[in-house]
């Protein structure tokens, strides 16, 4: 029973690859650009959790293979995230959207030239560590898989912070910045603080006691995950053999992971 079931599985892997490699001839040249992306993190100094700005200039390269942009999925350090606001007009709405992604919707298409200029906040628990008396962050924004970003700024509030591993300093914030990043680069930060900064800390509200939105096993999450891909991959291939377009722009390039 167990190699009819391996067997099954690897049939569906060789189809999703398949289907993968085929899929890639639509995505041949790049689709977006990220301008500008600027993360502003303030700490909350009674119970540690961050509020967190994001700010992206967003450029349209191509809105013939996938369509035009109308909406993006943007990663999270954790799905305990709340309060997600959007900060400018052009954004119609944004929710919590598969666990740990804040979903955006814009005001209207965004054709191949356009740029589009965004803002959003979130409120982010369980982020910290503790170690004795010391407060630990280490935050890694979502970053493109499939999009390179000209540049990109890190800024983090400096008040009591002891140690980081910032690379310069703006009045009272904190910054890491780096331009022409390839696709999928990432730039991280490394803070710390004496517990005494605090007022609130919870023990129980470490990052490593965040939410997750897992909700099988290792092995039965990777086998529903190849299953799900697959079917999608295979209605996607169906449609396009047809002339036809599926899906919104953002739900295949906009899927961008931010993990801690």
């Amino acid at each position: 029973m167990k190699r009819k079931i391996l067997l099954i599985f690897v049939l569906f892997l060789a189809c999703f690859v398949c289907l993968f490699i085929g899929n890639k001839a639509f995505a041949a040249t790049d689709l977006d650009e990220i301008e500008k992306y600027i993360v502003t993190v303030n700490p909350r100094m009674y119970d540690g959790t961050l509020d967190i700005t994001y700010d992206i200039t967003w450029k349209v390269l191509d809105s013939t293979t996938e369509g035009p942009l109308t909406w993006v999925q943007i990663g999270t350090p954790n799905s305990s995230f709340d309060t997600a606001t959007a900060l400018t007009g052009n954004i119609t709405n944004i929710s919590k959207y598969n666990g740990s992604y804040v979903k955006i919707e814009f005001d209207r298409e965004y054709y191949a030239g356009e740029q589009i200029h965004f803002k959003y906040s979130i409120h982010q628990p369980y982020m910290y560590e503790l170690d004795g008396e010391k407060v630990l962050y280490e935050f890694t924004p979502a970053w493109f898989s499939d999009a390179k970003v000209v540049e990109m700024q890190i800024r983090w509030n400096a008040q009591d912070v002891t140690k980081s591993n910032n690379t310069s300093k703006e009045g009272n914030c904190l910054v890491w910045q780096k331009a022409n990043m390839d696709k999928g680069e990432k730039l991280s930060t490394s803070i710390e603080y004496n517990e005494s900064a605090f007022t609130a800390l919870d023990a129980n509200k470490q990052k490593s006691n965040a939410s997750s939105s897992a909700g099988f096993g290792i092995t039965e999450a990777l086998v529903i995950f190849v299953l799900v891909i697959f079917f999608i991959f295979l209605f996607i291939g169906l449609m396009r053999g047809g002339g036809g377009y599926y899906g919104h722009r953002g739900f295949y390039y906009g899927g961008f992971w931010g993990r801690i």
